[in-house]
């Protein structure tokens, strides 16, 4: 091969893959000085100055889902804070509580979040939270692509959940409108996955972090969305690390 065309093929190369990292998501996240009431409203003056994440596309192709997702994130000095915005027509969930030999939460409608501290792509955590305030979580020594196995034991103590259904909970005859699902992860539960970074953070500090979103119709229904903050790839799902947007802790 001549060298002009070894050094067109690097340009491909290259911006092929800069392209990719640009188009991955990131967002810095304000830190609070008043205590959050993890009710779901967001009607916390703080909940009001975070900004919007972009609108979550479906997680294969970047699609534009047909019910539109955003979040917002905030942190103290003990909790990271992320909001879901999710538009949904009818809001419905049917576990009230979830144990590891139960089937998979994400069989219904779920608020997923991803979080891997140190951004290696190791020992990162998943919880999943249905409209009954039903938690799934769990962590994995590495994603499933690359042989890694989910420890489903494991609880993420200290968590907070509120979700407020703008609309009526479980009844298929009328429309709703939203549900929004407001988190309080507490960071001396997320310390052991990552020796080497501060808990809580210090401003400055740069974590990992995906949101993803399943929307389905009811029982018998095949419509189903399923749609993420940053796409990752029909291959590997959800469970794509090196897709996880970029999150900056700011005071």
């Amino acid at each position: 091969m001549s060298r002009i065309a070894c050094a067109a093929l690097l340009l491909i190369v290259v911006g092929a893959f800069s392209l990719d990292a640009q188009e991955l998501h990131s967002y810095v996240i304000k830190k609070t000085a008043s205590p959050m009431v993890i009710d779901g409203r967001l009607t916390e003056p703080e909940w009001k100055k975070a900004p919007l994440t972009e609108k979550f596309v479906i997680y294969t192709d970047g699609s534009a889902p047909v019910f539109p997702t955003q979040a917002k994130m905030l942190w103290d000095n003990e909790y990271l804070y992320i909001a879901f915005i999710m538009t949904d027509e009818d809001v419905w969930g049917e576990m009230t509580s979830w144990t590891p030999s139960d089937k998979c939460l994400c069989s219904e409608e779920v608020a997923e979040v991803y979080i891997d501290p140190d951004g290696d792509g190791l020992m990162y955590m998943e919880t999943e939270i249905n409209p009954l305030k039903t938690v799934m979580d769990l962590y994995l020594d590495k994603e499933f692509a690359k042989g890694g196995k989910a420890n489903l034991e494991w609880k993420f103590e200290g968590i907070k959940v509120g979700v407020w259904v703008d609309g009526t909970l479980n009844n298929i005859n009328d429309v709703d409108k939203k549900w929004v699902c407001e988190l309080a992860f507490p960071f001396k539960t997320m310390a052991f996955t990552a020796p080497t970074k501060n808990f809580p953070p210090k401003a400055g500090d740069k974590w990992r972090i995906n949101l993803y979103r399943y929307e389905y119709g009811r029982k018998g229904d095949k419509k189903q969305e399923l749609s993420a903050w940053n796409k990752t790839d029909a291959k590997r799902g959800f469970h794509a690390p090196d897709r996880f947007g970029h999150v900056t802790f700011s005071e």
